[in-house]
């Protein structure tokens, strides 16, 4: 065992809040531990946002090839999925991305460990090696983002065989001819298009009322349509009870008593905490009831010198959320500020097919505040790049406040909706009105023209829209 001391901050989690928070503490001039057990990058590198939008860049690649004749291109395409070099290909594109982040550590003089972190008390840390061996780490400031890992339901858990979690189904080596996903959410979801377009069957049971519960209305109804038109199942209101493996089949029982049978499952049903085994009690660090960090809106602990960030404190579970936290605990800790978050600002992004992105309130949540709303729209297929493209399925909507015409909420469904919601964000963290939208040039063409349409239309001026009677 020896003694480390010379850290005067230690980041426990290499993850997406973890790393920012280290490289800014760096730039700040602090010397910098980054602690964590598993790989540089954490979910959102290895097993999240970067893995599944390659698996999204192979389903678009071969939805587009079953439409060459569109764009006036004819003769013989035999084209297969070859799921293992698909999985070779992620791994290869999350390996250089690690190197990166490690590259980046050592350019700013991070120093990182493999290992586990427990608190022995609150400027005192262990570290647990894989080879058993231990270290002590002192330091008066800690930054915590330890993340999260999909969650099992009560009864039914994943064993990386037949029942898989989103981190299983990145890494399969053969495609099942049918799957069914457990949950309709964001996950679910994204899952649901990618094997639909590698050719499996897909079967989806929601406990909830619809798919995609927290999207804006109009957005979910434009994706469930989607869904549907591409051959997949939803089936909603639906709770599994049991799940039983038998041969190679694995039998899901409902509580309406009916069998739903297939050789792979998905869970996709949230995620749970990684709180546990830190030693968070020997510091004097709260919990919530999922287990979460209790945090003010500084993101300090109340602990003094203990900061925490990403999925490790609850809240909405982005991979960018926790990178502006991990950044906004750095430099709170290190330099004293008060830098907050503005989360109705945040957008979230759907990789479906086609995209879909939200940023602010929803319809049904500003009527629920009692706000006098305006609403505007514009459809994808009067969008002059839509068509060039053969991507017309869509729609941009933003919901404006009347009277002072501030922008409260952005919802688009449709091709780089996801690249596009920015503008939304950019209003909303400004509190701009809506003539700064519109009166912003947008380039043609361009999708983005549909944001300063769909602006337009709300004074029921938006070019490219027939005349609406009033």
């Amino acid at each position: 065992m020896s003694d480390l001391s010379s850290y005067n901050l230690v980041v426990i989690g290499a993850g997406i809040g973890g790393y920012p928070a280290a490289i800014r503490a760096a730039q700040l001039g602090a010397s910098v531990l980054i602690v964590d057990k598993g790989e540089t990058g954490g979910t959102c590198l290895n097993r999240g946002c970067i893995p599944t939008k390659a698996f999204k860049a192979t389903s678009d690649t071969l939805l587009r090839m079953h439409k060459l004749d569109e764009f006036g291109l004819s003769g013989e395409v035999n084209v297969k999925a070859d799921i293992k070099t698909i999985v070779q290909r992620k791994n290869r594109i999350v390996s250089e991305l690690v190197k990166g982040v490690e590259f980046l550590f050592k350019s700013h003089g991070v120093a990182l460990k493999k290992a586990s972190a427990a608190f022995l008390s609150k400027n005192r840390l262990q570290l647990t090696y894989s080879d058993g061996t231990h270290e002590i780490v002192e330091s008066k400031r800690f930054i915590i983002g330890t993340g999260s890992s999909p969650a099992d339901l009560p009864g039914i858990r994943a064993d990386g065989k037949f029942i898989l979690d989103s981190t299983d189904i990145l890494n399969i080596d053969t495609l099942p001819k049918r799957l069914i996903i457990i949950g309709a959410g964001v996950i679910g979801t994204e899952f649901a298009f990618i094997f639909k377009s590698l050719g499996v069957d897909i079967v989806m049971l929601e406990i909830m009322s619809r798919a995609l519960p927290t999207e804006d209305e109009d957005i979910a109804s434009l994706i469930i349509r989607s869904l549907k038109k591409s051959g997949i199942t939803l089936r909603t209101e639906t709770r599994v009870t049991q799940a039983e493996i038998r041969g190679q089949e694995v039998n899901l029982y409902l509580d309406n008593g009916e069998v739903v049978t297939g050789d792979r499952v998905l869970l996709s049903v949230g995620r749970t905490i990684n709180t546990d085994g830190l030693g968070l009690e020997n510091t004097g660090v709260k919990l919530g009831k999922r287990k979460e960090i209790v945090v003010d809106k500084f993101l300090s602990t109340g602990v003094d010198g203990l900061y925490a960030c990403g999925d490790a404190i609850g809240g909405k579970m982005l991979a960018h959320i926790a990178y502006r936290e991990g950044i906004t605990a750095a430099s709170n800790l290190l330099e004293g500020k008060k830098l907050t978050i503005n989360y109705d600002a945040i957008p979230s992004a759907l990789y479906s097919t086609p995209e879909a992105a939200s940023v602010g309130l929803t319809e049904k949540s500003a009527r629920e505040k009692g706000l006098n709303i305006k609403i505007g729209r514009f459809p994808y297929r009067a969008l002059g790049k839509a068509r060039a493209f053969s991507q017309t399925e869509g729609e941009v909507k933003v919901i404006v406040e009347s009277g002072t015409d501030k922008v409260l909420g952005m919802h688009i469904a449709g091709a780089h909706a996801t690249d596009i919601i920015a503008q939304g964000a950019i209003a909303i963290q400004n509190g701009l009105t809506i003539q700064s939208i519109i009166n912003t040039v947008a380039a043609h063409p361009t999708y983005s023209e549909a944001v300063m349409e769909a602006s337009e239309d709300i004074f029921s001026r938006a070019i490219h829209q027939p005349k609406k009677s009033r």
